[in-house]
C-alpha cells in the first residue's frame, strides 16, 4: 500500500483536494462563517497583542479583555461604517429615481437621431427600431421609484439574516482570538505525525503572509475611499462619498478592481449630475471622473500599496491576473475577492508537500 501511495502520490493528493473541495462546497455556509472569522482574527490579532503589552505597575492587561475589546472595536468600525453610508446610498437612489427621462432624451434628441441613422445606414439595426424610444423605456425601468423602494425593503428584510450571520462570525472569531492555537490544534489532530514539521511551516508562513495581506487590504480600502471622496468632492460630484465607498470596496480585486470601479464611478457620477439637470456637462464630468480615478489609482500603486503591504503575496502579476480571471468565472465577484489569499495559501502548501514537482518549484520559488 505504501509503495502504491509513493508511486501515485500526486493522484492521491489531487483526490484529497477534490474531496476537501466537495466538503467545503457542501457545507459552504459553515465554512464561510469559519473563513470570515479567520480573516477577522487575522486582522484583530495585532490589536490583541497590542493590548497584551499594556502594563500599569503590576497590572497586566487580561488577554480575554483584550479579545473582547478588539471585537468591540472591529464591530464598532463595521457598524459605524455602514450606518454612515447606508443613508447616503438611499439618498443617492432617490436622486437617481428623480431623473426626468423624457427631458433628458429630448435634450439629446438630435444626437440620438444621428446615431440611429448611422446604425440604420450600416445595417446594424432595422428602420422600425427607434433608439430614442428604447432608451426612454430602459431608462424609465432603471429609474423606476418602485424598483428603489423594493431595494430598500429587501435591505431591511435582509437585516435579520445578516445579524444572525454577524453573531455567528463574532462568536467563532472570539474563540480564534482567545486561543490562537485552536486552529493549529485542529489541523495537527488531522495531519499524520510525519507531516508535523511541514504543516508547522505552512501554518507559520501562511499566518504571517495572510495577516499582512488582510491588514494591508483593510488599510488600503480606507485610504482609497478617502482619496476617491476627496477627488470627487473637489470636482463637485454629488454623492461623492457613496461612489468612493463602492469604488474602495471594489478596489479589493487586484488589476480588474480599478477598471470596474472607474466604470461604476463614471456611471454613478454622471447619473448624479443628470439628476440635478446638468445635461450638457455629461461628457465633461465623465472625463473629470476618469481623471480623478486615474490619479487615485496611480497614488495607490506608487504610494499606498508599497507603504501598506508591499509585495505580500510574492507572485508574478500574470499569475495573479490569471488566478483572478479563473476565480471570477467560478465564483463571480466573491471568487475574485478571495482568489489572491486562497492562491497564496495553496502555493505555501504546494511548496511544502509537492516541491518534488518542477512546476510547483517554479510557482513557489519566491515564497
Amino acid at each position: 500500500m505504501k509503495e502504491l501511495y509513493e508511486k501515485n502520490k500526486l493522484f492521491f493528493v489531487i483526490l484529497l483536494v477534490v474531496a476537501v473541495g466537495f466538503l467545503v462546497w457542501y457545507f459552504s455556509n459553515i465554512f464561510s462563517y469559519i473563513l470570515i472569522a479567520a480573516v477577522v482574527s487575522l486582522i484583530g490579532s495585532p490589536l490583541v497583542r497590542l493590548f497584551g503589552r499594556i502594563r500599569i505597575g503590576r497590572f497586566h492587561f487580561p488577554h480575554i479583555l483584550g479579545v473582547i475589546l478588539t471585537l468591540i472595536i472591529l464591530l464598532a468600525l463595521f457598524v459605524g461604517f455602514f450606518s454612515f453610508f447606508i443613508p447616503l446610498i438611499i439618498t443617492e437612489a432617490q436622486l437617481i429615481s428623480s431623473i426626468d427621462v423624457p427631458q433628458l432624451t429630448h435634450y439629446y434628441e438630435n444626437e440620438i437621431i444621428w446615431v440611429e441613422r448611422q446604425l440604420i445606414e450600416f445595417g446594424i439595426i432595422k428602420k422600425e427600431v427607434s433608439i430614442l424610444t428604447a432608451l426612454q423605456d430602459t431608462a424609465m425601468k432603471f429609474m423606476n421609484v418602485d424598483m428603489f423602494s423594493t431595494l430598500v425593503t429587501d435591505i431591511f428584510t435582509f437585516t435579520g439574516t445578516f445579524f444572525f450571520n454577524l453573531f455567528s462570525v463574532l462568536f467563532i472569531s472570539f474563540f480564534f482570538l482567545n486561543d490562537p492555537e485552536m486552529g493549529r490544534k485542529i489541523v495537527f489532530a488531522i495531519v499524520p505525525d510525519k507531516y508535523t514539521d511541514q504543516t508547522t511551516r505552512v501554518l507559520d508562513k501562511s499566518s504571517h503572509l495572510l495577516t499582512r495581506y488582510f491588514v494591508g487590504l483593510f488599510l488600503d480600502v480606507i485610504a482609497m475611499i478617502i482619496s476617491y471622496s476627496i477627488g470627487l468632492s473637489i470636482i463637485g460630484i454629488q454623492g461623492a462619498l457613496v461612489i468612493a465607498f463602492f469604488a474602495g470596496i471594489i478596489n479589493i480585486i487586484p488589476y480588474l478592481g480599478p477598471l470596474i470601479a472607474t466604470s461604476m464611478g463614471v456611471i454613478l457620477g454622471v447619473t448624479s449630475m443628470i439628476s440635478i439637470g446638468h445635461y450638457g456637462m455629461i461628457g465633461h464630468i465623465a472625463l473629470l471622473i476618469i481623471l480623478v480615478f486615474l490619479i487615485v489609482i496611480v497614488i495607490d500603486n506608487v504610494v499606498y500599496q508599497p507603504l501598506i503591504y508591499g509585495k505580500s503575496v510574492r507572485a508574478h502579476p500574470i499569475e495573479i491576473f490569471l488566478v483572478i480571471i479563473a476565480a471570477g468565472s467560478i465564483g463571480g465577484i466573491i471568487g475574485m475577492i478571495i482568489a489572491v489569499p486562497t492562491y497564496t495559501f495553496l502555493r505555501i502548501v504546494a511548496k511544502e508537500f509537492l516541491s518534488q514537482f518542477k512546476v510547483v518549484r517554479s510557482l513557489t520559488n519566491k515564497l
